[in-house]
């Protein structure tokens, strides 16, 4: 059953690593529709645990407001961007009020949740990748740093796991994830120092070492909080995975948890060092 499990990971990954690699690096829509993708998909993996727990927001108010906001980013409309905030905010307040369904109060709090936690901390992965524009930077750039964070977060997640299964001996958070060590974090931690510092020296140029390691230690300590936070709905929910449509993987938001705490921080952190 292991093997079979292992080798639809690796079926998955096989296939979809190329056209997401591919996406990052050509960019434009093609990367923005992979996002928006993803956002959606597991926007609507999210309100599924929502309901799980009787909670039940406007899927259809979360979904376009979403679009809008990713469009906003792309485009670069900084000034649209808090109009489309307050505009879901008090759209999804007077929506409630003719609905059927009862908690109300949890109804409303679970979209601006939702919209939060997955429309807009997504929308950061499309806003590194789009941010040479801004610099007048070579656009193939933001497909470096996109790719960087990425690499690190695999090369995170991977050495968390080994290093975990074989040293680990303290547990981490064993009422969120029993199975992780500090141990395994560690090594999380060490391997993406080592995959951004790499990184940096192999393909992108435009970053200092600094940065690279600033990036591995964002990706190493907030990349492994992210996977937590998402563990945490999970286990709130009283569900081990999203959803199954990733073979082996599980859903759209277990295989793409730490870009949501990671790419925001490190969106400032190149602005404010450009």
């Amino acid at each position: 059953m292991a093997f079979n499990n292992l080798g639809k990971r690796v079926l998955v990954a096989g296939l979809g690593a190329p056209m997401v690699i591919l996406a990052i690096w050509v960019g434009g829509y093609f990367f923005f529709a992979l996002v928006l993708l993803i956002a959606l998909l597991a926007s609507y993996e999210f309100m599924n645990l929502l309901e799980k727990k009787d909670i039940r927001p406007v899927r259809a108010w979360v979904y376009l407001f979403t679009v809008l906001f990713f469009f906003a980013v792309y485009l670069q409309r900084g000034s649209w961007l808090l109009p489309i905030v307050v505009a879901f905010g008090c759209g999804i307040f007077i929506i409630e009020l003719f609905r059927a369904a009862s908690s109300a109060i949890a109804n409303v709090a679970g979209g601006l949740l939702t919209f939060f936690y997955l429309g807009v901390l997504y929308s950061y992965m499309l806003a590194v990748r789009e941010l040479p524009v801004r610099y007048s930077m070579p656009y193939k750039e933001g497909g470096k740093w996109v790719l960087l964070v990425l690499a690190a977060i695999w090369i995170c997640d991977t050495a968390a796991y080994f290093v975990g299964s074989r040293l680990g001996r303290r547990k981490l958070a064993p009422a969120i994830s029993p199975n992780k060590s500090i141990e395994g974090a560690v090594g999380g931690l060490m391997g993406a120092l080592l995959a951004a510092s790499l990184g940096k020296i192999w393909f992108v140029s435009s970053l200092s070492l600094v940065d690279a390691l600033v990036i591995g230690g964002v990706v190493g300590v907030l990349g492994q909080m992210s996977d937590l936070v998402e563990s945490r709905f999970k286990r709130d929910a009283g569900v081990k995975d999203t959803s199954n449509i990733l073979p082996g993987h599980g859903g759209i938001l277990d295989r793409f948890d730490s870009p949501l705490l990671t790419f925001p921080v490190i969106y400032y952190y190149l602005i404010m060092t450009a």
